[in-house]
């Protein structure tokens, strides 16, 4: 709304509301290749990993955080390509002030130290998978927010508060929509695509009140 509106454009309650909205924490990722040909054991697709002796949230973002989280696909999650492979995706939960902060020297060396610590974590879980990779790549929240423009590299998008102010916004701004992750169902890609359905609806509904047409679902009184 900020950049693409502008606050001053809007009544001063709702521009106060919407500059108080918080964002979620990011993260980190680590890809991982694997050779081709190579099949990996199953064992399973979604794997929580740690080794902090009890549940922590601070744990959690920690610049140092041992948890972690590997999404793990098998060369049969795309069967219709020619030359099958397995790959596997550690998630990290991070800070953007963490990242924001380093040196360019600082910042590569710290994505170093992020795709071996997840490599040490995997070997935990299958032995010797090191040998058989042969791509490495890590992702950061500078990373999301030089591709996607997300504000702080905001992965997971905003708290709660979020969906108030996305929902209004139409009311304040009218023709102006917002889709996103606001905290509706979970946060992150299922929220934002459950969210952008409902938005969908009410943008079908604006344009058809627009041109005069009936909303959908109505008896289209040109048929009567």
């Amino acid at each position: 709304i900020e950049k693409l509106l502008g606050l001053s454009k809007l009544p001063a309650k709702f521009a106060k509301a919407a500059s108080s909205v918080r964002l979620n924490s990011t993260s980190c990722q680590v890809y991982i290749g694997i050779k081709e040909g190579v099949e990996i054991p199953q064992v399973g697709d979604l794997i929580f990993t740690s080794d902090a002796p009890s549940f922590s949230s601070e744990e959690l973002t920690d610049f140092n955080t041992t948890s972690r989280t590997f999404s793990v696909y098998y060369s049969d999650t795309r069967p219709d390509r020619k030359k099958p492979r397995c790959s596997i995706v550690a998630s990290i939960n991070a800070k953007w002030k963490d990242w924001n902060s380093l040196s360019d020297e600082e910042y590569a060396k710290e994505k170093e130290r992020l795709i071996e610590e997840s490599l040490v974590a995997l070997e935990k879980i299958i032995p010797g998978i090191r040998d058989d990779v042969d791509h490495l790549e890590a992702a950061t929240p500078r990373t999301i927010r030089h591709y996607t423009r997300h504000a702080q590299g905001a992965t997971f998008g905003t708290k709660f508060e979020g969906l108030e102010v996305s929902s209004s916004l139409p009311e304040h701004a009218p023709g102006l929509f917002h889709a996103g992750s606001v905290g509706i169902i979970m946060s992150g890609w299922l929220g934002t695509i459950n969210y952008g359905v409902i938005t969908a609806n009410k943008i079908d509904r604006f344009l058809r009140k627009k041109m005069g047409q009936p909303d959908r679902g109505e008896p289209d009184p040109s048929l009567a």
